[in-house]
Order: structure tokens, then C-alpha cells, then sequence
């Protein structure tokens, strides 16, 4: 019995410490770089709810539109990720280098899901193909 006492208090405790992490938020407390990104590609009437996450010291964000896209905003509200689902990502978000190549070897696809990271950029295209790009937007190699 105490085991389960203990077991069940753990994970309260846990779940707890969850829900304090992420809180829904209104457009308006997003950083002012990630409200412009916003302005600039999308209708703020299309957002669906904004989550803040703290992670550790800092914030992110995350956006999600009526359509299913989500978009990740670091602390400073610089962007990380984009998930449009089955919609083609807004031209003039991905780097011309990349979608240049797109267009060049995957002509009858499009961007669907478009990841920077650390030393690289990530993009997936609608057929689920995913394609890792150096920081430039030279082409590395398909991811496996």
C-alpha cells in the first residue's frame, strides 16, 4: 500500500510539474520577432492558440494555426520548425538555394515541413522524403 501511495504521489508530482512548463498564451505575449514572422507569412485570424514552454532559463513558443500547421519560435522568437501538414510551406520562408533544388529534383513535391537546427536545415516533402541541407542551403544528403 505505501508503494502505491508513494508511486501515485510521484506522479502527481510529475504531471504537475508538466502542466506548470506549458501555458496557452495570447499572440500578444509572443517575442515581437516571431508576432512580425507571423504578420509576414500568415493571418494572425488563422492562429488556433499559442503554447509557451519553459525550458529551463528560457521560453518557446509554439503556434498553431486553424489548419494544422504548427510553428516553433525559440525564446527570442526567432524561428525553429515549421509543420504545415499536407500544405505547402509560404514562399520566402525556406532559402531560395533549397527551394531551387526542390523544384530541380523533386519537381512534382513541395515543402512541407522545414526544421533549422544546430549546424544544418531540415526540410520534408509532401511525398514524406526528408532532405538535409548545410546551413547555407547546400544540399548534404537524404535523411534515413
Amino acid at each position: 500500500m505505501k508503494k502505491i501511495f508513494v508511486l501515485l504521489t510521484t506522479l502527481t508530482m510529475a504531471l504537475t510539474a508538466c502542466a506548470d512548463r506549458l501555458q496557452m498564451i495570447q499572440y500578444s505575449e509572443l517575442p515581437a520577432t516571431a508576432q512580425s514572422f507571423i504578420q509576414k507569412y500568415y493571418n494572425v485570424s488563422d492562429i488556433s492558440y499559442v503554447e509557451r514552454e519553459k525550458d529551463g532559463l528560457h521560453n518557446e513558443y509554439t503556434v498553431y494555426l486553424k489548419n494544422a500547421t504548427k510553428i516553433e519560435f525559440n525564446h527570442a522568437g526567432n524561428l525553429e520548425s515549421i509543420d504545415s501538414r499536407n500544405t505547402p510551406i509560404p514562399e520566402g520562408i525556406v532559402p531560395p538555394l533549397i527551394v531551387n533544388y526542390v523544384a530541380l529534383h523533386h519537381p512534382d513535391q513541395f515543402i512541407v515541413d522545414y526544421t533549422i537546427e544546430y549546424r544544418h536545415l531540415k526540410i520534408e516533402l509532401n511525398n514524406s522524403l526528408e532532405l538535409i541541407f548545410d546551413i547555407n542551403g547546400n544540399f548534404l544528403r537524404i535523411d534515413d
